[in-house]
């Protein structure tokens, strides 16, 4: 029974998988990203970004301020002096956002979103990639579309720090029907020209392209542990619990032992 409810669940997964498509649409599979939850750092970067970008739409109405500014180890002075734009809100506020839902609703057709789950929801690797994934499309309301997710109603906020990215062609390596990159008698790789790929044009974002990475690194860390922000300290405690588990089985096994010997 164990044995048919396993293949089971694995069939109905596949048939979820396919029914879904790619992680990451016409992407493809998500970038890799790996969050650095104790990189207080890159949490502070990601807060600023995100207040000074995202916040004026998105709201995180499921966490406060206070918490934030405890747990990324930073003044409250400071965060109300240079991040709080309310001059009436409050350490146990809800950072609920000004926007008023039915004012985005006509300028956008759909009101942003709260982003507080939104890492827990999607993934953390599905925003990573979404935010470096705009590209110039002129037939949108906005000049822009995504490869994760086509269509959306979201502006390109971030295309200052970016620069224009195109969706265009380049020479990829050719391979073969047995999976090998194809040479010609020279042993130089054989190229063919592939389209759908995003193309920037350098120079004309206020960052570089390892730059940017590292703005949407931050900010994905950031919403990262807005989703979940005892994540770090649980997966602290999860290593103690596992040494104390390897430690009482060690101990165990030797008292099983010690009993054994009255037997023989």
């Amino acid at each position: 029974m164990r044995l048919v409810s396993l293949l089971l669940l694995i069939t109905f997964s596949s048939l979820g998988y396919a029914a879904g498509g790619a992680e990451c649409g016409d992407y493809g599979d998500c970038d890799e990203f790996d969050a650095r939850l104790l990189d207080n750092s890159s949490l502070q970067r990601g807060l600023n970004t995100f207040i000074n970008n995202c916040y004026g739409c998105h709201s995180l109405q499921y966490s406060r301020w206070g918490r934030v500014a405890k747990d990324l180890d930073i003044p409250e002075s400071i965060l109300f002096e240079k991040l709080v734009f309310d001059p009436n809100a409050k350490s146990g506020d809800l950072m609920k956002g000004s926007l008023d839902k039915k004012a985005s609703e006509e300028w956008f057709g759909v009101a942003p979103p709260d982003l507080t789950l939104v890492a827990r929801s999607r993934g953390s690797n599905w925003i990573y990639t979404y935010l470096r994934t705009y590209y110039e499309d002129g037939s949108k309301q906005y000049g822009v579309n995504n490869l994760v997710y086509p269509n959306t109603a979201m502006p390109n906020v971030l295309e200052y720090y970016q620069g224009k990215q195109i969706l265009g062609c380049k020479q990829v390596p050719s391979y073969a029907s047995n999976g090998g990159v194809r040479r010609d008698a020279d042993r130089n790789i054989i190229t063919e020209e592939e389209c759908g790929h995003l193309l920037l044009a350098e120079g004309s974002g206020k960052y570089t392209a390892a730059e940017f990475d590292t703005i949407i690194f931050d900010l994905t860390n950031f919403l990262t542990y807005v989703a979940e922000p005892v994540r770090a300290d649980r997966e602290r405690i999860g290593w103690f619990v596992i040494l104390f588990f390897v430690v009482f089985t060690a101990l165990s096994y030797l008292l099983f032992r010690e009993y054994q010997k009255d037997y023989h």
